[in-house]
């Protein structure tokens, strides 16, 4: 049977924005069906084309980093800056449904993308704009910058370190999301019959969204986060690492039951008679007395054969992979990486899928 068309095969994404943020949205919605026509700046194009590892080729037009961001669009190079270039924007903007940019708020202006006036003059569109900090839109804004400032490089790190950027740009891939949110929801909106449909979404705000249970740690607690590696502040053994004859395991335990079924594994049966362990509440303020107990026992095992009969034992555990062992063949990460038309592979931006299981 044919695949019914998916809801936004005819929706077409002007894609103005740069690096990381933007491009990764504009790729789930090209995944999606959406045509997607991706405008950079000859002659370099977006920059992270030259962000590349020191064993890739100097001489490839793009990076990894680029390849990540980038798949399944129609390139425009166009130089803005030109009477040319806004000229050909101006029709683009006339027969696009979407247009996601990050200028710098200065930039808004030369390029006719003042939010108030692109929506009169073309209130079709679904205007979506990054910006770095709300409150100084000039600001360059990294992610590593914003990743100091909401607070997850304070609790990123094992204790005797210095605080730690995370190792993917994740508010970017945050703010990733953000968008993409908007972008649905402002076409529901048009749909509706809404006009000159705006929305700005940050980079800052996406990483103080993304706080969760850190935050109110906070805001209801006052406890402010302590660099602790990969252990959780409110559960133990949960995020706790035990070394295995050939690797690390992270375990995931979150309630007496499980602990019960680790202890058995381990045979370390006497750890729920010690008072110490015998709640969560007393195992997360006596997490250091306990994780060298539980090391003791499992640096005999492998790692797999460990996590396989914890999980016959009811006690969550993951094997700490590497990039190779990750996206080994046959693996759930082979299984979800993509193609790019220039014949590199890339992970999927999009996690989900969708099926039709009633007739419309």
């Amino acid at each position: 049977m044919p695949h019914p068309p998916r809801a936004i095969e005819k929706i077409r994404v002007l894609e103005l924005a740069s690096v990381l943020a933007g491009p990764l949205a504009g790729t789930a919605l090209a995944e999606r069906g959406a045509h997607v026509t991706k405008v950079e700046c000859p002659p370099h194009g977006d920059v992270t084309r030259s962000w590349k590892m020191p064993n890739e080729s100097l001489e490839s037009p793009t990076s990894a980093y680029y390849e990540a961001a980038n798949g399944d669009k129609e390139i425009a190079w166009q130089d803005l800056r030109t009477a040319e270039g806004r000229a050909w924007l101006e029709e683009a903007l006339s027969s696009h449904d979407v247009v996601l940019e990050n200028f710098k708020a200065s930039d808004l202006e030369r390029f006719g993308l003042i939010p108030q006036d692109l929506a009169h003059r073309h209130p079709h569109l679904v205007h979506v704009r990054l910006v770095g900090f709300p409150s100084a839109p000039d600001r360059l804004a990294y992610d590593v910058v914003v990743q100091a400032e909401t607070g997850f490089m304070h609790m990123n790190g094992p204790a005797e370190a210095p605080p730690a950027r995370m190792p993917v740009a994740l508010m970017d891939v945050l703010a990733s999301q953000q968008i993409l949110s908007a972008v649905y929801e402002g076409l529901l909106e048009r749909a509706a019959g809404q006009r000159g449909i705006f929305a700005e979404v940050s980079l800052e705000a996406s990483g103080l969204s993304a706080l969760a249970n850190q935050a109110t740690n906070w805001l209801i607690n006052g406890a402010d986060v302590t660099r602790n590696g990969s252990a959780h502040p409110n559960i133990a053994p949960y995020g706790d690492l035990l070394r295995c004859a050939d690797g690390w395991l992270v375990l995931a335990v979150g309630n007496d039951r499980q602990f019960a079924g680790l202890c058995d594994v381990l045979e370390s049966v006497e750890l729920l008679e010690d008072r110490r362990f015998q709640t969560n509440a007393l195992r997360v303020r006596y997490r250091l007395d306990l994780i060298p107990l539980l090391s003791e026992k499992a640096n005999v095992w492998d790692k797999v054969a460990l996590e396989t009969a914890l999980r016959s034992a009811g006690a969550p555990a993951g094997v700490v992979r590497r990039l190779p062992e990750v996206f080994a063949h046959g693996t759930a990460g082979d299984q979800h990486t993509l193609t790019n038309s220039s014949g590199q592979k890339r992970v999927s931006t999009v996690a989900y899928r969708i099926d039709f299981l009633a007739k419309p």
